[in-house]
């Protein structure tokens, strides 16, 4: 998966949307009701900029902790996220050994995470369902 496609997935889920809080270019995705500035939320995915001047892209999204050391050692696109919590959070440089429709499936688990930390009224409410 490349940076567009991970966007694509992040915008196709129930209630995400995207936020660029700390530059133009520097992209998240996150779940819940913005305020009036059209701020707010709390993120599932850190996509970061757009341009990377050679370097390859990475996303950050949360995870298992449980199979954070095992995705660390299995796959060399899996690491440590450098601002974020490293028992909840992992760094995945797209594009190298981690098969797509794995990095699918931490990204939808990621995007589940936050939205249990939800009220189960926010919950229904950020899947359309109220």
């Amino acid at each position: 998966m490349n940076r567009d496609d991970v966007a694509d997935l992040c915008e196709s889920l129930p209630g995400a949307w995207p936020d660029s809080p700390w530059a133009e270019d520097d992209l998240v995705y996150k779940l819940g009701s913005r305020n009036a500035e059209g701020k707010g939320g709390k993120i599932f995915c850190f996509l970061g900029g757009g341009t990377t001047e050679g370097k390859p892209q990475a996303i950050s999204i949360k995870c298992d902790p449980a199979i954070v050391p095992a995705l660390h050692q299995q796959y060399e696109a899996v690491a440590l996220p450098s601002y974020l919590n490293k028992s909840h959070w992992i760094a995945v440089t797209l594009e190298l050994d981690l098969p797509d429709d794995e990095l699918e499936e931490l990204i939808v688990d990621s995007y589940e995470r936050i939205l249990a930390g939800f009220s189960k009224r926010q919950q229904r409410y950020i899947r359309g369902e109220e």
